[in-house]
């Protein structure tokens, strides 16, 4: 009875998160279509399916908002530069080969490569708060919270021991990098990052239900 109704919440949350996306593995949001009210809860036992389901709600109507707020301001939703500054990037991504797809799905592998994709954000997420917050009026910050989600999905892990972080250097050497660019880059860079987390929130909220 506990994993049918697991299964049944799981099921509704990834339902209300996604609002239409297609079956795993899922590419880019477009992030056109704006998501509904968040569903009302009524204070209940903590369970990690919980709080992970509010943390993907809030991350990805945040990381929507901003982008919108970005192309509508603007107008960075296209542009040439895209490939170029994409492929300088190297924002995490989640492959064939861990674990998460519906086909192959391994909870052990899946976990560890979400709960690391995350924590690699740190970056280029803290670069987004900072970005946002001198011009958009608009409330959360989205680093603290994906951390948080990240510790949640490791602590659901039989040996988290082996998740693997960025080393602080790492992570000041991307702030340095994103902090450099100028001009056009920003613009693009911002949409980009925004663009790449909003997909990796709803593959992350895919796999997670199968786990």
């Amino acid at each position: 009875m506990r994993a049918l109704l697991s299964a049944c919440f799981c099921f509704w949350a990834t339902t209300v998160l996604l609002l239409g996306v297609d079956s795993f593995p899922v590419g880019d949001s477009s992030g056109e279509d704006e998501l509904g009210d968040e569903p009302q809860t009524s204070s209940q036992e903590y369970s990690p399916q919980r709080a992970c389901t509010g943390l993907f709600w809030g991350l990805h109507s945040t990381a929507s908002g901003w982008k919108k707020e970005l192309c509508k301001e603007q107008n960075a939703c296209k542009g040439s530069m895209e490939m170029l500054v994409q492929n300088n990037l190297h924002l995490p991504k989640i492959t064939p080969e861990d674990g998460c797809s519906y086909t192959g799905f391994q909870k052990e592998t899946c976990l560890r490569r979400l709960s690391s994709g995350l924590y690699a954000y740190q970056a280029y997420l803290e670069y987004i708060d900072d970005a946002f917050s001198k011009t958009v009026q608009m409330s959360g910050s989205l680093w603290p919270r994906t951390r948080q989600l990240a510790d949640i999905l490791k602590s659901m892990m039989n040996n988290p021991d082996i998740v693997t972080m960025l080393p602080p250097v790492t992570q000041d050497m991307v702030s340095i990098k994103l902090r450099e660019q100028k001009a056009w880059n920003i613009t693009v860079i911002k949409f980009l990052i925004l663009q790449d987390f909003i997909s990796f929130l709803e593959k992350t909220a895919r796999a997670f239900c199968r786990s």
